[in-house]
């Protein structure tokens, strides 16, 4: 592969290496969160907060690839065969040391605006984005790695969801509710989907390296399935969500994105793992992006509905 490739240099390489097209999964909860807000108070104070916000969950992104990059190469995963997007130490465009140095520059930058957000929200940011550096840390690294274990779809659940909407939503408004949880879940399953599809994609390389991914634990049928479900379920948990008054009806905006999901469901029931998963993977992010900006979009109408 490295030999069909032109290698990028500067900015450049380490903007590729960070996989940017992963990086709306870490702006999609921070925007529907600031709707939520948005959609309960009367002013957004503090508007401050969801730019350093969106800063920590984007640098704790890019910082877990850079993580992933390096040492996927380096226990065996990632080869010069990878049918996946390149990676940059896989293909000899960096070494492993300079690549995870990357990662912990990154992390570093979470870090400091991580004191401020703090400063704000005191304990429970402290304890929440300390578990976020960990688990982006020991996503890829550590005797029991993530990535190598059926777990890694409740991880981002956890933290590209529940965490990421509901802190986004304490440190604006320290108010946590019900509703709020509820889209949590409505933004993690699909960026728990981008996972699964990832690992559906490369499954028999990644159980030639000895991994145990939900989609090899699950099989590939059962995999497909599972995906389906990521990715459908968050339209019934808004239509729920507006049945019992849990959010506003203005949310069922987000239905839009359901022909873009379904589309991807029919892709994936007609294609074995390999690299023509690759545009099913994209589509993937953009349906999360879809559903979450388009919900959003009707939370913040209904505010403007209300007056």
């Amino acid at each position: 592969m490295s030999g069909t490739l032109t290698q990028p240099r500067g900015v450049q390489l380490w903007w590729q290496a960070v996989r940017p097209k992963t990086l709306g999964m870490a702006i999609h909860p921070v925007i529907l969160g600031t709707a939520l807000v948005w959609t309960d108070q009367a002013a957004i104070v503090r508007p401050q907060v969801p730019m350093v916000i969106l800063l920590c969950a984007m640098a704790i992104q890019a910082g877990t690839n850079l993580f992933n990059d390096a040492q996927d190469f380096v226990n065996g995963t990632d080869t010069t065969n990878r049918i996946g997007p390149p990676r940059i130490t896989a293909l000899g465009w960096a070494l492993p040391h300079q690549v995870s140095a990357a990662g912990l520059f990154t992390f570093l930058i979470a870090l400091l605006g991580g004191l401020y957000l703090i400063s704000i929200g005191r304990w429970p940011i402290f304890f929440g984005g300390l578990a976020a550096l960990w688990a982006g840390y020991l996503y890829s690294r550590g005797p029991y790695p993530i990535s190598r274990s059926p777990f890694g779809e409740l991880v981002v659940i956890a933290f590209f969801g529940l965490f990421a909407v509901g802190g986004t939503v304490y440190l604006m408004s320290e108010n946590v509710t019900v509703g709020t949880l509820l889209w949590g879940v409505i933004a993690g399953l699909p960026a728990g989907a981008v996972l699964l599809l990832n690992n559906i994609r490369d499954m028999n390389s990644d159980r030639l390296a000895g991994r145990r991914t939900l989609a090899i634990v699950a099989g590939l049928n059962p995999a497909r399935r599972i995906y389906s479900a990521m990715v459908l379920l968050p339209f019934v948990l808004i239509g729920i969500g507006v049945a019992l008054n849990l959010t506003t009806p203005g949310a069922l905006l987000g239905v839009l994105a359901l022909p873009l999901v379904l589309k991807n469901i029919s892709a994936l029931s007609k294609l074995d793992p390999s690299p023509a998963l690759n545009p099913v993977l994209g589509a993937t992010v953009r349906g999360q992006g879809l559903l979450v900006i388009c919900a959003a979009v009707g939370l913040a109408g209904s505010r403007y509905a209300a007056l």
